[in-house]
């Protein structure tokens, strides 16, 4: 359980560094390189954490039935090319695709963190509605 709520985590800070990333487009000064994050804001760094979940609860993860394998490639290649500062290979409207792909991969996130709760017998932190 712990490890879904680390990629949570990841998910707050990467909705963060996808938006500095698209307002660089506006202000070149403005980049996400130059901020603190606790993670490393990578497509490997995810895979390694969606890998890692996948490895305990199987049966329960949507995160991966939620996005196509070419959109979740081609979020982490813009996370990559952010990363490493490859702005002639970004432009906002691949930045807003990433920031699309996030918001699946956050809602099917939240769902997974629901079913284990309830599998688990725990109290249901927040409505499903929400």
């Amino acid at each position: 359980m712990h490890h879904l709520y680390e990629i949570r985590d990841w998910i707050y800070e990467c909705e963060l560094f996808l938006f500095l990333a698209e307002v660089h487009f506006i202000d070149a000064k403005v980049s996400p390189v130059c901020h603190e994050f606790c993670h490393a804001l990578t497509g490997s760094e995810l895979e390694g954490m969606l890998d890692l979940v996948k490895k305990q609860h199987c049966s329960c993860m949507s995160v991966y039935s939620c996005v196509q394998k070419e959109e979740l490639d081609g979020f982490k290649s813009v996370m990559d090319r952010i990363a490493s500062e490859q702005w002639d290979q970004l432009n906002p409207d691949k930045i807003s695709k990433a920031q699309a792909i996030l918001q699946k991969l956050a809602s099917a996130l939240s769902n997974d963190i629901i079913k284990v709760h309830k599998e688990r017998g725990y109290p249901q932190l927040y409505s499903e509605t929400e």
